[in-house]
């Protein structure tokens, strides 16, 4: 079944937002720090645990778990997700997901549904990500698409890559492997598979596999070395 969108979630809060929930009062006094419960609206169906903050005109939903020593907000919304430990998401949108450990998120991402991180992970400003997996220690932090795909360990994504996932009839998938590096304003082409320890350069549109430890400029792509 399809994820409700989250303009159907906050049709539901409005719905629903005719008096404070009830659950932040039990959150409070579990040891949940709530800094402005008159701006923060959190279902009664959510579980937090103790030690997370969270901040003003932060909107938590449906069946979401945030665990301990996490940071929500300000200006986040989270629904129907999990949220790992020790994890800081600002300015943000989350639907549907599940976020690791120590995961930095935002400001200005979206997390779409589907998207699972594990550790370490980072997310950041105008990123959106949608249907992927992305592994330990790996990042992108500037003005991407990542759209159905696998990222492994110890990657980093530079600014302004796009994975085209859409052909205009199929969703296709692409695999990125361990410590690759994806340069700023590259286009990968689904479905493709980038090596591990491979290097895609600044601007290269990437329309087949790349070798391991290969290092792929152009558009379209060629390999410049290894």
């Amino acid at each position: 079944m399809k994820p409700p969108s989250i303009f159907n979630l906050f049709k539901k809060f409005l719905n629903n937002n005719s008096s404070k929930s009830k659950n932040i009062e039990k959150l409070i006094s579990s040891g949940v720090k709530i800094i402005d419960t008159s701006s923060v609206y959190i279902d009664d169906s959510v579980k937090i645990s103790s030690g997370s903050t969270i901040l003003p005109s932060t909107y938590i939903m449906g069946d979401t778990d945030i665990q301990k020593d996490c940071v929500i907000g300000p200006n986040t919304t989270i629904s129907d997700s999990t949220i790992g430990k020790g994890t800081k998401i600002i300015y943000s949108i989350v639907s549907n997901s599940s976020i690791g450990e120590n995961n930095q998120i935002g400001p200005f991402a979206y997390i779409r549904e589907s998207t699972s991180t594990l550790s370490n992970v980072e997310i950041g400003n105008f990123v959106e990500v949608k249907s992927s997996q992305i592994g330990k220690n790996s990042k992108s932090k500037h003005l991407s698409y990542i759209g159905d795909t696998d990222i492994l360990n110890n990657v980093n994504v530079g600014a302004g890559a796009v994975v085209a996932n859409f052909d205009g009839k199929n969703k296709n998938k692409s695999t990125i492997k361990e410590n690759a590096f994806i340069g700023s304003n590259s286009t990968i082409i689904s479905p493709v598979i980038i090596g591990s320890s491979s290097v895609v350069g600044a601007g290269t549109v990437v329309t087949k596999d790349v070798d391991f430890k290969e290092i792929v400029v152009g558009n379209p792509s060629r390999k410049l070395g290894k």
